[in-house]
């Protein structure tokens, strides 16, 4: 009986244990953690994004951009267990990328020259379209913009931090 009780609490604590293990995004190093995908320093907050696998390792990286051509080269999304970018408006924020409203606009400059940022709401993007010009985009998207630029091009070893 005792054992039994044991083996039910040992179950129970586990399963608490193991719900409080998510996977979620991790803090990036701003000026000394690397880009995963092109290996420049990480160093502006509002554009460093993540990719957190099933074993909660956090690939990090230095713009929406670069984190969507890992997503599209990786040879093992069936690991990924998230994809983060920060909010443009507050960066202190995570948003799941496929959740997240994306802003393409030439003079809203990323990174990596793509001049892609993302935000939380719709809302936040037609806002800063107002301002800045461009077009509002989802993942697939972004995912479409990386592959046209920068993948079928071979323009990926031109592209560099402004």
């Amino acid at each position: 009986m005792i054992l039994r009780i044991t083996l039910i609490f040992t179950a129970i604590f586990t399963l608490i244990i193991l719900a409080g293990c998510e996977p979620k995004p991790q803090p990036i190093n701003y000026g000394s953690d690397g880009c995963e995908y092109c290996r420049m320093t990480i160093t502006e907050a509002e554009f460093g994004s993540q990719v957190v696998n099933n074993q909660g390792r956090a690939y990090k990286f230095d713009s929406v951009e670069c984190m969507a051509a890992f997503d599209l080269t990786n040879d093992n999304p069936e690991n990924f267990h998230s994809k983060w970018v920060p909010n443009f408006l507050n960066r202190e924020e995570w948003i799941e990328a496929n959740e997240a409203v994306y802003l393409h606009s030439e003079t809203l400059r990323s990174p990596m020259g793509l001049s892609l940022s993302a935000y939380a709401d719709r809302e936040s993007a037609e806002q800063m379209l107002q301002e800045y010009g461009g077009e509002i985009v989802g993942y697939e998207q972004v995912k479409q913009i990386v592959e046209r630029e920068w993948l079928n091009n071979g323009n990926i070893s031109q592209h560099s931090h402004h």
